[in-house]
C-alpha cells in the first residue's frame, strides 16, 4: 500500500562505578545495512519480516526493522510504530527523487533494494575507510552512548553523520483487528529506539531505553550515513547484556 526527542550530553564522563561501560569496534569491512519499513497493520509485511528474521547480525549484515505510523488509523495501531520512523522513510524516499512510501520496504545500504523477494543475495562485506568506536552505560532507564568515528582522513567523509538505534529480537503480537486480524505475528531486529542524525567525529546522547526491552535479546547499532547520498560508511553493533554491571 503507498501513501503519500533527543538529549545530547556535553562532556559525558567515564563510567561510573554503579553502571558498567561496555564497548565495541566496528571491523575491518563494513557489514551490509539492511533496514526494513514495516507495520503490523500491513498484510502483505510479515513474509518480509519472516525473511529479515533469516538475518543473523554479524561481520556480514546488521539487520533493522522500522515500524511506521501511517497504518495505526487503519484498523490496528502497532505498539512498535514510530513516527520518527516514518520519517526516516519519508526521508528515504526523498533521496531517490520520489515522495510516496510503502510497506514493505527493504533498503539496502541506503538504496531501495526489491532483491530480497526475488532470491537475490548479498555480496561479501567490503573493506571499510571509516572506522566506529560504540560505548555505552546501562543506567536502567536510559542509556549514556558515546560514538567515536576514525579514518587515516576524516575529511574524506564530510556531510557524514551518525545515528544509533536500540534493537530487539524476540517479540511478537497477537493481532486482534485490520489486515493481519487473528495472525500471531512474530518480529526480529525491531529498532524500539532511535538518535540522529549525530556528528559523525565524536557524538553522545542519552537514550531511553523502553521499559519492556529483555535486554538480554537487544543490542546497540551504529552507523554513519550520508546525508545526501544514504551512502553507508560503517556499521557496529555492541548486544546490550554485555553492559550489565
Amino acid at each position: 500500500m503507498r501513501k503519500t526527542s533527543l538529549t545530547l550530553l556535553i562532556g559525558l564522563c567515564g563510567a561510573s562505578p554503579a553502571h558498567a561501560e561496555c564497548a565495541a569496534d566496528s571491523a575491518a569491512t563494513r557489514p551490509h545495512l539492511v533496514e526494513l519499513y514495516s507495520s503490523e497493520g500491513c498484510s502483505s509485511c510479515p513474509p518480509a519480516e519472516n525473511w529479515l528474521r533469516t538475518l543473523h547480525d554479524g561481520a556480514e549484515v546488521v539487520a533493522l526493522e522500522f515500524h511506521v505510523d501511517y497504518w495505526n488509523d487503519l484498523g490496528w495501531p502497532d505498539r512498535l510504530a514510530n513516527a520518527r520512523y516514518t520519517a526516516r522513510q519519508q526521508l528515504q524516499a526523498r533521496r531517490e527523487g520520489g515522495s510516496s512510501v510503502f510497506t514493505p520496504q527493504v533498503v539496502l545500504d541506503g538504496r531501495n533494494w526489491n532483491g530480497w523477494y526475488r532470491g537475490g543475495h548479498l555480496t561479501s562485506p567490503e573493506p571499510a575507510g571509516l572506522a566506529l568506536h560504540v560505548a555505552a552505560q546501562d543506567l536502567q532507564t536510559d542509556l549514556h552512548i558515546r560514538i567515536v568515528a576514525d579514518a587515516p582522513t576524516l575529511d574524506a567523509f564530510a556531510g557524514y553523520e551518525t545515528y544509533v538505534a536500540i534493537v530487539e529480537d524476540g517479540l511478537s503480537t497477537h493481532v486482534r483487528a485490520g489486515e493481519n486480524r487473528g495472525s500471531l505475528l512474530q518480529h526480529d531486529h525491531v529498532v524500539r529506539a532511535f538518535a540522529g542524525p549525530l556528528a559523525l567525529a565524536r557524538a553522545e546522547v542519552r537514550l531511553p531505553l523502553p521499559g519492556d526491552v529483555t535486554r538480554d535479546r537487544a543490542r546497540i547499532v551504529a552507523f554513519a550515513q550520508a546525508a545526501d547520498t544514504g551512502r553507508i560508511a560503517q556499521v557496529v553493533a555492541l548486544p546490550l547484556a554485555q553492559c550489565r554491571k
